[in-house]
């Protein structure tokens, strides 16, 4: 009879011992609750109380760049425009202008080695954009240009390319600054990043005129001109002679590879993670309008992952 009460007792231990690891390994969906002031006003920051936090939260504001719809948005149609700031100083006779012109190419291999450079197949397209012609240094505006008919989805080179070939007089010294590709979509607030000076940004390539005893006659970026946001312009010194005399100068400025229907997915902020304590935060709409915002929740454990997503509007004036 002992016997069959410790086995008795043995099987139930083990029965709660089996339940407490399924229970371990058991991950909870998340039930989280997040209360707000359903109207805003520009510019001043709402309030969202969170109840429940899981492990993981992250918040889709709804606003432009910021929608959950679009969080896998990779590619897009549009209009692309481009446009970027240039001057030049100091070029004498036929030097005076012209030494600067842009390009294009979709076969460039982006080492940049001269001979890519001079193999690849270039198209000019200097005719697009207004390109300076005043004598001094302030940055003229290229004009924002309709580039839609070079995206095809394939990567694209453009190029600056500087050349002043002629010796009898002094050439011309240039200033690039704040190269911005953008596409215009429909029923977007604003246009959407596809490139800037800083991202993908440039490659120098010297093709001749070159002097390693000089940071000039080239492309270089110099940090202590330009506006604040990149603090700094791309600036080509074309006018510094070598041993005495002029010379030959050709020196391109290329960006790196841009696919002209790629853009930015939409980002959510990430609130919590595991370890953090979440109760409230606060947003600040910079636009009127009404949004759908989105809280994606997660509970994750080495069993695995729970999700819970919830939307709500919000109505901004």
């Amino acid at each position: 009879m002992k016997k069959i009460k410790y086995l008795f007792a043995t099987l139930f231990l083990c029965t709660l011992v089996f339940q407490s690891c399924e229970d371990l390994e058991e991950v909870e969906t998340p039930d989280f609750k997040v209360s707000y002031n359903t109207k805003a006003k520009v510019g001043e920051p709402v309030d969202f109380k969170v109840e429940n936090a899981p492990n993981f939260l992250y918040f889709y504001a709804g606003d432009f760049e910021h929608q959950y719809k679009f969080r896998d948005r990779t590619n897009a149609e549009g209009t692309v425009t481009m446009s970027f700031f240039n001057s030049q100083k100091w070029g004498k006779g036929v030097n005076k202008t012209g030494n600067l012109t842009v390009w294009y190419s979709r076969d460039y291999d982006g080492s940049g080695e001269a001979a890519a450079v001079n193999s690849a197949t270039w198209s000019e397209i200097t005719d697009r954009f207004n390109i300076s012609t005043l004598y001094d240094f302030t940055l003229q505006n290229s004009g924002v240009v309709d580039i839609t008919d070079l995206a095809d989805g394939n990567n694209i080179y453009f190029g600056f390319k500087y050349f002043a070939d002629d010796l009898s007089d002094r050439p011309s010294e240039w200033y690039l600054d704040d190269l911005n590709i953008q596409m215009d979509v429909a029923n977007a607030p604003a246009p959407l990043k596809i490139a800037t000076e800083i991202n993908p940004g440039f490659k120098t390539v010297d093709v001749q005129g070159v002097d390693s005893r000089w940071n000039a006659n080239k492309w270089y970026f110099d940090t202590g001109k330009g506006g604040p946001e990149f603090k700094g312009l791309w600036r080509m010194r074309g006018q510094v002679k070598v041993s005495g005399s002029w010379i030959v100068n050709e020196d391109w400025l290329i960006t790196k590879p841009i696919n002209l229907t790629k853009v930015t997915p939409d980002k959510g902020v990430p609130l919590k993670t595991y370890s953090e304590k979440l109760e409230n935060f606060t947003y600040t709409y910079s636009t009127p309008g009404t949004y759908t915002i989105t809280f994606i929740g997660k509970n994750t454990t080495i069993y695995g992952e729970e999700e819970t997503i919830k939307e709500y509007t919000i109505q901004v004036e």
